[in-house]
């Protein structure tokens, strides 16, 4: 594998998230409790009886605090069971926060069996009460018809109602729909003004788009340095694909300012988030000693990880630069490489959108990652390679 193209969507997410934050009740609290959550290792609170009799008596916010605790081991044996019985008991009072969240566990069988239609009824239940992410996971829904009827306008209809509340995750989604012409008739530049909307209001998604448009579209102004910009934001909000992307870019544009070793920290960090390119490139690296000493054993370490990662569809580009590594390595070397490949996916067995915290609220906490989808994983080939 000579080159590596950046397969990337026609212009934006390796996945599109739908994030649990910022009902219009409670949205502070939950800022504060995410961000104590993250470090609840370091200084673990354990929920008092207090908290345990008023959340017994039905008193909302000790409810939603024994789901948390219980959804992240907080101060608790972590039991998701637990966490889904307590986002329950606040969302039938009512709160709009938890109600998105029980869709969340329905939707994907957390704490209790997997129930579509039940999904659909509590993001449904969250919308009517204003929640902007109950509608935006409700949009996402019908677009695919997940436990609703298949219905693109009404979809379309929920996505332009958070763009009228500036939602930055509205905006970026409803950007993606414009640029695939799903459920509206294709518009690149309908779509960029709603991607650079969503980038302004400091989407991680939005920004993203904004960085692949000037960088990797064909037929759109390329400005890297600007591109690598909207990269960076995003990155440092945590957002994978475009630690890949901005990896890749300082690797394909040594002239841009970068740190040194920045690049190939990028793309471990988005290896780790389960992107086989990332690990594929990091093995062209070692294979050729760009940036890095070259290390055949590494490349072909790199080059597994990758193949486990992507699967059937990374033999085309993979299975040369395998069997070349390979052939290179004597079979003690080639064992050792396979053994740390295997316990390398061992520790880094997800496929994540967000790794590490950042200041922004899409990034908040696992639980946040209500609802990805596949739609824009439509490949197109861009050329950009290394060189």
């Amino acid at each position: 594998m000579n080159r590596v193209t950046q397969a990337q969507t026609a212009l934006v997410m390796a996945v599109v998230i739908a994030s649990i934050t910022n009902s219009s009740t409670w949205s502070q609290d939950r800022s504060k409790f995410e961000k104590s959550l993250i470090a609840s290792d370091v200084n673990p609170d354990v929920p008092s009886e207090e908290t345990q009799r008023r959340a017994s008596a039905g008193h909302l916010r000790e409810e939603l605090e024994l789901a948390r605790d219980y959804y992240a081991g907080r101060g608790v044996s972590r039991d998701l069971s637990q966490a889904a019985y307590w986002y329950r008991k606040a969302a039938e009072q009512g709160d709009p926060a938890a109600q998105v969240d029980l869709g969340y566990f329905y939707l994907k069988g957390i704490g209790m069996k997997a129930d579509v239609a039940q999904a659909a009824k509590w993001f449904q239940r969250a919308a009517a009460s204003g929640s902007l992410a109950g509608k935006l996971n409700l949009a996402i829904l019908y677009l695919r018809g997940t436990g609703v009827p298949q219905d693109s306008h009404l979809a379309i209809t929920l996505l332009n109602e958070l763009t009228k509340h500036e939602d930055p995750r509205g905006e970026a989604y409803l950007g993606l729909l414009y640029m695939l012409g799903v459920g509206v008739e294709r518009d690149p530049r309908v779509a960029e003004r709603l991607f650079d909307k969503a980038a302004k209001h400091q989407s991680p998604e939005g920004e993203y788009a904004m960085g692949t448009l000037f960088s990797v579209v064909e037929g759109h102004q390329h400005d890297f340095p600007r591109a690598a910009t909207y990269l960076r934001q995003s990155s440092q909000a945590g957002y994978v694909p475009s630690k890949h992307s901005l990896g890749l870019l300082l690797v394909n544009h040594p002239e841009l300012p970068q740190n040194q070793g920045e690049a190939r920290s990028l793309l471990e960090t988005a290896a780790c988030g389960g992107t086989w390119r990332s690990s594929a490139i990091l093995g062209i690296l070692y294979r050729d000693g760009k940036g890095v000493p070259r290390d055949i054993a590494a490349a072909y370490q790199w080059f597994m990880i990758a193949e486990k990662q992507g699967g059937q569809k990374t033999e085309a580009y993979l299975s040369a630069d395998i069997s070349s590594a390979k052939n290179a390595l004597s079979a003690d070397q080639q064992q050792l490489a396979e053994n740390s490949a295997e316990q390398w996916m061992g520790a880094h067995p997800n496929k994540d959108v967000f790794l590490n915290q950042g200041d922004r609220e899409s990034a908040f906490f696992p639980i946040d990652e209500v609802y990805s989808t596949e739609l824009a994983q439509v490949n197109s080939q861009t050329g950009a390679s290394i060189r």
